[in-house]
């Protein structure tokens, strides 16, 4: 695996998070990986081995509308799990919900630390790989070595047309551990480095909105600064959902480093005016 170039410190400008590919698609700019991750042997986590797949194809024929990003690891997914494992009461014993969710590693991740029901949700063209890492690293969060094991499941949620929460936790172990109101919703969304493209904020913010009502819910984000104008927006539109927003020192918290360039939110209080 190629050395990662580090060079975090950089932010695009505007002319360059606007710049399109062939097809009129924004770009991505990849700068090299910033945590180390190995597909293959896997990472240490929890002082055990996660193994979480990449796709090697990003060919496909349908427009997904995230530009296929769901198939391989982002360092926000690294970041969000690494925050996890220092901060593991966050998910512990709790009914957890993740937005975008790609490959799995960080629904996976909540699992080993814990969680009782994890719901890791994407678009249908990631789901096979999801589920795929899900069984490759069961063992990791089955019953157990003084572990009660954890559910987990994959589950398709478009954000243009989301699911009722409802449908997305409905299962038959859910009157086991709360109430038919409270098995509703969930006690933490997670949200890993999914805002990139300008049109998808709108999309996910609403979503949010509509999966994060309960007083009680906390919803963790990661994010990479990648253009002026995203940043802006999407700043500007976690302030107006939320009452309490924390952009988290994860060095000064947790002893985690990370790039100036990321950041980790931790959002609560749905403003039901916005």
């Amino acid at each position: 695996m190629a050395t990662a170039k580090n060079n975090y410190d950089y932010e695009p400008n505007e002319s360059e998070s606007d710049s399109v590919g062939n097809n009129n698609e924004p770009v991505l700019s990849l700068m090299g990986r910033f945590y180390p991750f190995d597909p293959e042997n896997g990472i240490t986590f929890a002082s055990k081995t996660l193994v979480i797949k990449e796709s090697q194809n990003q060919n496909h024929s349908v427009d997904n509308g995230d530009g296929s990003t769901g198939l391989n690891v982002w360092d926000g997914a690294l970041l969000l799990a690494k925050f996890l494992e220092k901060k593991s009461q966050i998910v512990k014993g709790k009914r957890i919900l993740e937005l975008g969710g790609g490959c799995g590693l960080v629904g996976i991740a909540a699992a080993i630390l814990g969680a009782i029901h994890v719901i890791i949700t994407d678009l249908p063209y990631a789901l096979p790989l999801m589920k795929e890492n899900v069984l490759r690293n069961e063992s990791a969060f089955s019953k157990g070595d003084g572990n009660d094991g954890a559910l987990v499941e994959c589950k398709e949620c478009d954000w243009f047309d989301p699911p009722l929460i409802k449908d997305l936790f409905i299962h038959e172990t859910a009157s086991l551990y709360c109430n038919e109101y409270d098995a509703a919703f969930p006690d933490v969304i997670l949200v890993a480095d999914c805002v990139w493209l300008s049109h998808l904020i709108s999309p996910l913010l609403e979503t949010l909105k509509l999966y994060a009502r309960h007083s009680s819910t906390k919803v963790i984000i990661t994010y990479q600064r990648r253009g002026r104008d995203a940043h802006d927006e999407f700043l500007s539109g976690m302030h107006n959902l939320f009452t309490n927003v924390v952009d988290v020192d994860t060095e000064e918290s947790v002893g985690l480093a990370k790039p100036d360039v990321f950041h980790v939110f931790e959002c609560c209080g749905i403003n039901h005016d916005a």
